[in-house]
């Protein structure tokens, strides 16, 4: 069977979901492919780089302050990092 598409999207990224979608609300019948196994969207920035590099600084950041905090009066008897729990 045949198939036709207003519009065929290459890419799953930022640069090809978000007109994918915004075509769809338009009307169009739209067609995205992805190589990516299981269909994520996103691209890597959202997936494994960018975002999640970001929000995992931010934590090591946080567990930086808290373990020197004493200079600045802050006193935390133990703390702990759960990388499971953080990714």
């Amino acid at each position: 069977m045949v198939e036709k598409f207003d519009l065929v999207i290459i890419g799953g990224g930022n640069a090809g979901y978000i007109p994918a979608i915004r075509a769809s609300q338009l009307g169009m019948k739209v067609a995205l492919i992805e190589k990516r196994e299981g269909g994520h969207l996103g691209g890597t920035c959202l997936n494994v780089g960018c975002i999640p590099t970001k929000a995992l600084l931010h934590t090591a950041h946080l567990l930086h302050d808290a373990k020197n905090g004493e200079e600045f009066g802050v006193k935390i008897a133990e703390v702990e990092f759960d990388y499971p729990l953080a990714a």
